[in-house]
């Protein structure tokens, strides 16, 4: 058995993959108000042109592709060298291929290079790639941290720009914001729902408590009574208005591990790794700029910041792709397979998770047809502990 390196997550985060709270982040002076989200935005990516090779990791979802048209535009504004795409592509699983809408993107831009890496089987959770990163550097997270890992091995001595944060700057205000906003027509429950979300936070524990919660069926009963009462804390803790909830999910721990985390890996490629949308000046103007009321959708949104590099095609997809076939591929299936009781039960205990996992179930649900991906940690936390 080998001691884990479990990297400041507690044991509960690593059997259920959540994480709670904020981090301390240094503020510094605010933007100018004049500032457009757009413009704070091409100043990240400004930076990363600035230290060629700039790449930016493109899958040809909205976000990686709004980074490279934005990139692309300012590269040739400014007289610098343009960002060049990086592609992961698995040919054999269908659900990762986005080829047509990444073929539509890079000639709208009019990219010259694009890098695409081909892979099989070697990225999943316990494949060559995660298992070298996480012998060197203990338990990742998040879980699929090592996919970016050979994108930027390619940006080595320049810069990589990343789509972190994009799901959380661009997300859609909700129903009750929505409403207030008169985007929508209110209904009796939705009046309530407002009255709960602005009340008292007493209050609002009482009356949500049956309500909101979380649980996972690997976690035994009293984990689960934990995991749902932290849940609860978080809901009623989330600010109302859309441009302070955006301000606490900036801070957000798990966002801000995972900037860190990433700007390992760019130290140990010698990159320098930039997250446009997860940048402090983005996220104050977009606040600013989008109000308490926030967006519609991530469409609205979209065409708002970047109608004028992007097809309307790609600013309204409604797909996106899934790597869970990547991640839950040939490696991760015979580990599992070959898994025995007592080894599970012995890796739990050295990772003080007999108390708050319960290796049958474990075992079954990771026998199961489609295990969720809040296990995927846990998994390769066994994994590290059985090494």
């Amino acid at each position: 058995m080998t001691h884990v390196e479990t990297n400041g997550l507690s044991p509960l985060e690593v059997a259920s993959c959540v994480l709670f709270g904020s981090d301390e982040v240094q503020d510094g002076a605010a933007p100018a108000p004049a500032r457009s989200a757009r413009a704070a935005l091409e100043d990240s990516l400004l930076r990363a042109l600035r230290q060629p090779p700039c790449l930016v990791g493109f899958s040809g979802g909205r976000d990686s592709s709004a980074l490279l048209g934005c990139a692309a535009q300012v590269a040739r504004r400014e007289g610098l060298p343009e960002p060049v795409p990086v592609t992961l592509r698995f040919a054999s699983m269908p659900d990762t291929q986005e080829d047509e809408w990444q073929a539509l993107v890079v000639r709208h831009v009019g990219c010259a290079d694009w890098i695409r890496r081909e892979f099989s089987d070697e990225l999943d959770l316990v494949g060559p790639v995660a298992d070298s990163m996480m012998r060197r550097d203990g338990l990742p997270y998040p879980y699929n941290l090592h996919l970016l890992a050979p994108l930027i091995e390619e940006a080595r001595g320049g810069s990589f720009v990343s789509g972190l944060g994009g799901d959380q700057a661009l997300h859609p205000a909700g129903r009750g914001l929505d409403v207030l906003a008169r985007r929508i027509r209110p209904t009796l429950r939705d009046l309530a729902r407002i009255g709960v979300d602005l009340g008292p936070r007493a209050v609002r524990r009482r009356l949500l408590k049956s309500r909101v919660g979380l649980t996972f069926p690997w976690l035994r009963n009293d984990a689960n009574l934990r995991l749902s009462s932290a849940w609860l804390e978080d809901h009623i803790r989330r600010p109302f208005r859309w441009s302070e909830r955006l301000m606490e999910l900036w801070r957000a721990r798990f966002l801000r591990l995972t900037v860190r985390r990433l700007a390992a890996l760019g130290e140990r490629s010698q990159a320098v790794v930039h997250h446009p949308f997860a940048e402090r000046d983005f996220v104050v103007t977009l606040a600013r700029q989008a109000g308490a009321t926030g967006f519609a959708n991530r469409t609205v949104a979209m065409h708002e910041l970047f109608a004028d590099v992007l097809p309307d095609d790609v600013i309204a997809r409604p797909t996106k792709a899934s790597f869970n076939d990547v991640l839950w591929n040939r490696h991760t299936r015979s580990f599992v397979e070959q898994l025995r009781e007592d080894e599970l039960e012995h890796a739990l205990a050295q990772l003080e998770l007999d108390a708050i996992v319960d290796p049958r179930a474990l075992t079954e649900h990771w026998a199961g047809p489609a295990p969720m991906a809040n296990s995927f940690l846990l998994l390769q936390a066994c994994y590290l502990a059985l090494r």
